[in-house]
């Protein structure tokens, strides 16, 4: 069995360190995340490239921006990808001069802009989310598009003997189609390109829980618990324990042979 020197983690709020307080962002780091527990089980050190909001497009920035800058780690390193939901984006921010996710810019009109919108060159009012909302949001395209990052991400670790597991953080993607999409017949081919080339070798499975979200809806003792806000569905400290210890089985058994 390898011995891991690195452990590069991505993904989205599930998969960030534990306490978690979805009303601030500036969530407080102790440890205690599924990818920082599993490093420390193989001795490693962890790359915590996760962020709230993260999407799969981001993932797929990060992943190839740490691999880009880290090519003789390549033979040690383990990547551990939470996959978030469709639908979000990255987008680039003039203004700051940086990468944003969608859940500032792109959610429908009932977005966090108008508290954001210091962060903008031109204010963008709700009327005019609304129109983009209507014109270009469609959820098969949204499947495609996050489809193509999963298979570029896929071939690359695979082209570069990279270990690697995926899993779902949110919504199961290979239920996605069928849940949510309306093009049954599947005029375009996303669902066949999707059936086709995305993979699940090195993609975990949990035996009863569809997702780690499904875990902490299922579960009120894995999940972060009532806040000023409401129910946290976030996972907990016991939560990120037993997913670490999942995930770690199963790279044991598949991946890390």
């Amino acid at each position: 069995m390898k011995k891991y020197k690195y452990v590069v983690v991505n993904g989205c709020s599930l998969s960030v360190d534990p306490p978690h307080n979805s009303a601030d962002l500036g969530i407080p780091k102790d440890g205690k995340s599924y990818g920082k527990l599993i490093s420390k089980h193989y001795g490693a050190k962890c790359y915590d490239l996760t962020t709230c909001g993260n999407s799969m497009q981001g993932t797929h920035r990060r992943i190839l921006d740490w691999c880009g800058k880290n090519t003789d780690k390549f033979e040690d390193t383990l990547i551990i990808v939470g996959v978030t939901i469709t639908g979000r984006k990255e987008i680039w921010n003039n203004k700051l001069d940086e990468w944003h996710s969608d859940t500032e810019y792109f959610q429908p009109p009932r977005s966090l802009l108008d508290k954001f919108k210091d962060r903008l060159l031109i204010y963008w009012p709700p009327e005019q989310r609304k129109n983009y909302w209507i014109n270009f949001h469609n959820e098969n395209a949204e499947f495609f598009l996050m489809t193509q990052n999963i298979i570029g991400l896929q071939s690359f670790l695979t082209l570069n003997n990279i270990d690697h597991v995926f899993f779902d953080a949110m919504g199961p993607l290979n239920k996605y189609w069928e849940n949510t999409c309306d093009d049954k017949e599947d005029k375009f081919g996303h669902k066949l390109l999707f059936d086709n080339l995305v993979t699940y070798e090195n993609w975990y499975k949990h035996p009863k829980w569809d997702s780690l979200l499904d875990l902490t809806y299922s579960d009120i003792e894995m999940r972060i618990g009532p806040t000023d806000l409401g129910e946290d569905f976030h996972p907990n400290k016991k939560a990120h324990k037993y997913w670490a210890k999942c995930l770690m089985e199963f790279i044991d058994e598949n991946i890390n042979t």
